[in-house]
């Protein structure tokens, strides 16, 4: 009987070893490595709220108009319409006319962004292609390029053919141009 009841009493603690305190045992290590990644997230999530703040207070040093500006140079979408109407205006200051707009290739080169894209998280910058025709005399025309080049709007000029019409100074030449411009994905 001396023999029996500390065989019995190791048995006991080896079962319940084996049936609860492991497992208890690994489940708590398992809670363990769960809290030390939440706590992880937590530091860094107050890590990007810190960035975002210094982010923001540097965002907010710029003036109203500056804001505009910069999203009138590279967009954060494309909007055909509005790049139409632009450049439309543009023309119509000289007295111009656009016609035959035609709406060209759009690239939305995400696949690959190149080491200096801008964007949020480095997605590349889109690109669209638009084609349109002007009628107008050899110095409209210049004063006309003048414009677009001095617009805020980041415009290429990629295509530019023209046909004379006639000679003399007041012929008007018809003008054909693709353009292209940009926006932030």
């Amino acid at each position: 009987m001396r023999l029996i009841i500390p065989i019995i009493l190791v048995a006991a603690a080896i079962g319940l070893f084996v049936l609860y305190t492991n497992p208890a045992y690994q489940a708590s290590k398992d809670l363990q490595a769960q809290a030390a990644s939440y706590d992880d997230a937590l530091t860094k999530s107050q890590e990007l709220r810190t960035t975002r703040d210094q982010l923001l207070s540097k965002r907010n040093t710029f003036s109203a108009s500056d804001v505009q500006k910069l999203g009138e140079v590279l967009p954060d979408n494309v909007d055909n319409i509005r790049l139409i109407i632009d450049v439309n205006n543009i023309a119509a200051r000289h007295n111009l006319t656009l016609s035959g707009v035609q709406l060209g290739s759009v690239s939305n080169s995400r696949a690959a962004p190149a080491a200096g894209a801008a964007g949020a998280s480095g997605d590349a910058v889109g690109s669209v292609e638009v084609g349109f025709s002007v009628t107008a005399s050899y110095s409209d025309m210049l004063a006309f390029l003048q414009d677009l080049e001095h617009s805020l709007r980041l415009i290429d000029v990629e295509k530019l053919n023209f046909t004379v019409s006639g000679t003399g100074t007041g012929a008007a030449d018809v003008y054909s141009f693709t353009i292209r411009t940009y926006w932030l994905q």
